[in-house]
């Protein structure tokens, strides 16, 4: 009975942990998932001609790449612990308080130069119609998550 009961914990545990490990670390089948889905979100709201598409899935993949690698600098700092955070010294609070101003001023120049992209690929109502869809389809994986999730 004793194994059994023992078993049993450590079988919890042990799923425990992995379903932990699950919520940290996104699988790359889950970002393909996301990526073919957000081609076909995109591609039916913003009713890209096949020229347009071929013209717009390099320069916005490129852009959603770098916007990435932005976005992960502040999620580190956001994410930090707090047995990290209470250890880090004056300096390096001020690094990182400036590290983390400039992630945001680096992500809207980012931005600056790619609208001005994607003018030179898209009529102007299709660029705003852009910005609009990829806020339309932040929302849709949000209630996509939340319905998944609701069941847990």
């Amino acid at each position: 009975m004793r194994k059994i009961i023992l078993t049993s914990i450590l079988s919890i545990f042990t799923l425990t942990l992995l379903l932990a490990q699950e919520r940290r670390e996104p699988s790359p089948e889950m970002f393909e998932r996301i990526k073919a889905e957000k081609i076909s979100f995109f591609t039916s709201n913003l009713d890209l001609t096949p020229a347009e598409a071929q013209a717009f899935w390099p320069v916005y993949n490129e852009f959603e790449k770098k916007r990435f690698e932005i976005q992960r600098q502040i999620h580190r700092f956001e994410r930090m612990s707090d047995e990290e955070y209470a250890k880090l010294t004056e300096p390096e609070i001020e690094k990182m308080t400036n590290n983390y101003i400039e992630s945001f001023e680096n992500e809207a120049n980012l931005r600056k130069e790619y609208h001005l992209q994607f003018q030179k690929i898209l009529p102007k109502k299709k660029v705003l119609l852009m910005y609009r869809t990829e806020n339309e389809f932040r929302s849709h994986l949000i209630r996509e998550y939340r319905k998944d999730h609701k069941t847990e």
